[in-house]
């Protein structure tokens, strides 16, 4: 129907009878469903009422638990075959554990028959070589002994046998006796008993006797320089061939000889070992110092010296030469 004032079709225009007519068909229809409806209604109540109602409840039900069963199934299965995986890896463990036992049962094995054979060879090999020590130190021992006596021989260092009448006697209080007899309390000069390439050296700290003369001093100090040139020369010698570190160190130079201390802990100076007439103080200290040495050298060779016989210059070399374990220690 066009519109009077758009002249358009797009809007539906009623009068009053269709309008009407329309409405009487809308509300019959209305009506119709409105029965049909209540009719649906009734009949569905009377039929989920009483039994059928209960009947309804429990199928329901059951499909409910149906469902749930199947979900559970699911999940069992899926457990399943989680359990199935995870006993595969446990077999797959247990056989590597079972190899990994095996090769730790063979590896001991092998180890205990190795260990057994190793310390039978390392035994072996420990009695070799302490049997080769013992050998090698036998010759060194012996070595060490041929040198010191051709030291021994060379430098003529001997004991002289002492006659009845000898012409020099030491008294009890240090002094000198020329009468050729012993003072009745008093003791032999032991290092008179000892010469290198024939001096003798004394025992006690009277290197210069003021009873002489000019001329017997002279000789007496050229005699002493001279023992004492041999002895510090035959000391580092010796010392050399034991291998041995001496607490002092000497210095064989001639006329500028000196010793002075080689070992941590001795702050001592230099000592001359070459006496003059002005020195003799310092020489006596110096020569202290070098019996030092000798003791030392003793003792490392297992000779034991008395502390009133470390002064036994002569006697102490001696008997570190002619000891009986020289050059094992």
């Amino acid at each position: 129907m066009e519109c009077k004032i758009c002249h358009n079709f797009h809007r539906k225009f009623w009068c009053a009878n269709c309008i009407r007519k329309n409405l009487h068909s809308y509300k019959v229809e209305t009506n119709q469903i409105t029965y049909d409806k209540q009719k649906s209604v009734d009949q569905a109540n009377k039929f989920l009422s009483g039994t059928m109602r209960n009947i309804q409840v429990n199928v329901a039900e059951k499909h409910a638990k149906i469902q749930k069963v199947n979900i559970l199934e699911l999940e069992i299965n899926k457990i399943r075959e989680e359990i199935g995986r995870d006993r595969q890896e446990i077999d797959k463990l247990k056989r590597n554990l079972q190899t990994r036992r095996q090769v730790l049962q063979e590896s001991l094995a092998y180890f205990k028959k190795f260990k057994s054979h190793q310390q039978t060879i390392i035994t072996k090999d420990i009695n070799n070589t302490k049997e080769r020590w013992r050998h090698v130190h036998q010759v060194l021992a012996h070595s060490r002994k041929v040198l010191i006596g051709e030291l021994v021989s060379l430098f003529d260092l001997k004991r002289i046998p002492i006659q009845e009448n000898h012409n020099i006697r030491i008294k009890e209080n240090g002094g000198i006796s020329e009468n050729g007899h012993i003072a009745t309390n008093g003791i032999s000069d032991d290092d008179c008993e000892h010469a290198i390439a024939g001096i003798t050296l004394p025992k006690k700290a009277h290197y210069i006797r003021y009873s002489m003369n000019d001329k017997e001093r002279k000789e007496e100090i050229i005699k002493i320089n001279t023992a004492v040139g041999h002895v510090m020369h035959i000391i580092g010698l010796v010392a050399y061939y034991l291998g041995i570190k001496l607490p002092f160190l000497v210095i064989n130079k001639g006329h500028k000889s000196f010793a002075k201390g080689s070992i941590h802990g001795i702050p001592i100076s230099k000592r001359p070992l070459y006496l003059t007439d002005k020195n003799s103080e310092d020489f006596t200290i110096g020569m202290a110092m070098l019996n030092y040495n000798i003791a030392y050298l003793c003792h490392t060779q297992g000779v034991d010296i008395p502390y009133s016989r470390v002064s036994h210059t002569l006697q102490n070399l001696f008997l570190c030469c002619q000891a009986a374990n020289l050059g094992r220690f």
